[in-house]
């Protein structure tokens, strides 16, 4: 949001499509009054006019919403809306075209979706929130239920609604459980992919105490400064709890969000793909960004520095004054050994 402010929007959209009551028993926030606090407390304050809208199925439940936001001391710019008593799907179909710019592009915007399973999302609100400039989603993916499910031939419908089609029958066959676990996850994303055509999709596990998948969180934006943000607010996430959070970038290896990234895994990634190859910094931070679990701030003193030391890498076209150790991403090339690791 400060960045769009900034960046001379002057409408920002945010979409909660399953807003709950905004406050749980135990006195938790819930998103909807989550994200009206973060975008309180930015400073400088946001200029733009943000409209938030949720949607909640239950009147009950969006009428206590209602009453939540109403006690709030909000500014002029910030305009919030509560859908009582109808779906998402219903919501969005009825307000998509009211919520258009005179260019006929959705503001830029951040979609939560977060359904207490699969039902009410269709694949093609993903797709048309996509098919916009400056969107981005957030989706929960109940992959426990959806797993559990997935054979029950009174679903069939509900699934080709959820993924867009029949291609995740696909799975259903599959009986080994991780590589079953494997096949729904990376279905949803690669349709996310190539069917929304959503440049970066990454996809953040949830485990529960007994090592168990419960969900995925699947984020999806064209914007690589947007990924470097998601990834940015992936990291801060204290990793105390109940779940263990983790990103399954690479099949092979779970990388668990925890207080110290493991950078010996990010240096084997950054070896393996460049070993013999002569790039710019610029090169290596884009893949660590897009190709990896990692953050941008993760690889030049943990990883590149020392293997520049260690002569698994040289520069090659460095200014005489160039301090070892230091990266310059605007125009500074790297030689990596043809046996770096």
């Amino acid at each position: 949001m400060p960045i769009l402010s900034r960046g001379g929007f002057p409408r920002i959209l945010y979409i909660d499509g399953f807003s709950g009551p905004g406050k749980y028993e135990n006195g938790e926030d819930g998103s909807p009054i989550i994200a009206l606090k973060a975008a309180l407390g930015f400073r400088p304050t946001l200029t733009a006019e943000i409209e938030f809208l949720f949607i909640e199925k239950d009147p009950a439940r969006a009428q206590f919403l209602e009453d939540i936001i109403t006690a709030m001391d909000l500014p002029k710019n910030f305009r919030t809306k509560v859908f009582g008593g109808e779906s998402f799907e219903a919501v969005f179909e009825r307000e998509y075209h009211n919520l258009l710019g005179t260019n006929g592009q959705l503001p830029p915007t951040f979609a939560f979706i977060d359904p207490f399973g699969w039902k009410g999302v269709p694949f093609e609100i993903t797709q048309r929130i996509m098919a916009n400039r400056n969107c981005e989603v957030l989706i929960n993916f109940m992959y426990e239920e959806i797993n559990r499910f997935l054979s029950h031939t009174d679903q069939v419908e509900n699934y080709d609604i959820f993924f867009g089609g029949n291609e995740w029958t696909k799975c259903q066959g599959i009986v080994e459980p991780r590589q079953r676990h494997d096949c729904i996850r990376d279905l949803y994303c690669d349709l996310l992919e190539h069917r929304a055509g959503i440049q970066f999709v990454r996809t953040f596990e949830m485990l529960n105490k007994s090592n168990a998948t419960d969900y995925f969180l699947f984020y999806g934006t064209n914007s690589l400064l947007g990924l470097k943000k998601m990834k940015e607010a992936m990291w801060k996430v204290d990793d105390r709890g109940d779940f263990t959070f983790s990103d399954a970038t690479d099949p092979n290896q779970l990388v668990l969000f925890e207080k110290e990234p493991n950078f010996q895994h990010l240096r084997q990634q950054i070896a393996e793909k460049f070993r013999g190859q002569e790039v710019t910094v610029g090169a290596i931070e884009k893949f660590v960004v897009v190709h990896t679990a990692f953050r941008e701030t993760h690889y030049k003193s943990k990883i590149l520095r020392p293997m520049e030391v260690e002569g698994q890498l040289q520069a090659v076209n460095a200014l005489p004054k160039r301090r070892k150790g230091t990266f310059s991403l605007d125009s500074l090339r790297l030689r990596f050994s043809p046996t770096a690791s």
